[in-house]
């Protein structure tokens, strides 16, 4: 994967093939869980293993697939200008229910620490809007999560 993941890099400065669909996909899935964990300015090393789990339980990473991935996901997450390159991604290629998992996910990193912050709310409005996705989906999936965590 660490080839394929240069590969990326390399297509971002105008050499080399890009990654493969699945693999972009992976990186804009694990790049908005980051940005759900890093919203409330707090990001913990129980946020960043609540990530890593959640990626490698999705997409059935092995423990150094899954380091990997959140190294370039949190790059690319850094250097982007805003979530839409990473939700575009999202909203061209998965249907209506894996939009619904990715979101719910998000939520999961949203409630791990018990608290739902103004940054992470508005957050998640926005990815959801960008998704396509309606505003009673999304508070479904809040209270769904909100009511497991509690």
């Amino acid at each position: 994967m660490l080839d394929r993941i240069q590969q990326f890099f390399s297509q971002r400065m105008g050499s080399q093939a890009p990654l493969d669909e699945a693999q972009r996909l992976r990186i804009a899935t694990c790049a908005l869980l980051l940005e759900a964990a890093h919203a409330d300015r707090d990001f913990s090393d129980e946020e960043r293993r609540l990530v890593a789990d959640l990626v490698a339980g999705r997409f059935g990473l092995g423990e150094d697939e899954t380091a990997e991935l959140l190294v370039v996901a949190e790059r690319e997450r850094r250097g982007a200008e805003d979530l839409y390159q990473f939700a575009r991604l999202v909203n061209n290629d998965f249907p209506r229910e894996r939009k619904l998992a990715v979101l719910e996910l998000m939520w999961r990193v949203v409630y791990s620490d018990g608290v739902l912050e103004a940054h992470e709310d508005t957050l998640m409005h926005k990815v959801a809007n960008l998704l396509g996705v309606r505003h009673e989906e999304l508070i479904a999936l809040k209270l769904k999560v909100r009511n497991e965590e509690t």
